[in-house]
């Protein structure tokens, strides 16, 4: 169990970084930057929220003693992580770590963006789920989805608000034809 864990942290880590190194290349100017705080504030919780849950993965307090979960907690990480990749592929240098919409920004509806508003983000969480359950800990799952799903909540929120003062209605139309991100149902 502790093997897992550890690789669980470590493909963390691997991933946080070389996501970072993609996303944080397209940073936009101050005039495109539509974001209050919501960049600042998810980079904070996340970080506060990740090790407080290492921490709780290496207390007795909440251990889960399932070597099949923490291997499936594996794969959904690793599935979450492909989501969140293709999805800042299909958006490309639209894609910035910022709210943001560039003065040439063409609204993206094909690809995970045909199915939910926000593909980027549920591949983050399905992937922090993933490594909640890899921990091993069920605190740990409580405190990185509970953390985790406020945070992207309210980026969710910016970001949409952003959205619809640039496109108007054809976002508006969008949002009626797409959920933001449970395809269907949220």
């Amino acid at each position: 169990m502790t093997n897992l864990r550890n690789v669980a942290i470590v493909v963390l880590v691997l991933w946080m970084f070389v996501d970072s190194m993609f996303v944080f290349r397209h940073m936009t100017g101050a005039a495109e930057n539509r974001d209050r705080f919501s960049l600042k504030l998810l980079m904070v919780g996340s970080m506060l929220t990740l090790w407080t849950s290492i921490g709780l993965a290496f207390s007795p307090i909440g251990t889960l003693h399932s070597v099949a979960l923490q291997v499936a907690g594996l794969v959904v990480m690793a599935v979450g992580i492909v989501v969140r990749s293709t999805a800042i592929a299909q958006l490309g240098r639209l894609h910035t770590p910022n709210v943001a919409v560039r003065t040439d920004h063409q609204l993206k509806v094909t690809g995970l963006y045909r199915l939910v508003r926000h593909p980027s983000y549920l591949g983050a969480l399905i992937a922090y789920f993933g490594f909640s359950l890899a921990l091993g800990n069920w605190l740990s799952v409580v405190v990185i989805m509970g953390a985790m799903s406020c945070l992207y909540l309210y980026r969710i929120h910016e970001e949409d608000a952003a959205m619809l003062a640039a496109f108007g209605d054809p976002y508006r139309a969008y949002c009626e034809r797409t959920r933001r991100l449970i395809p269907w149902v949220y």
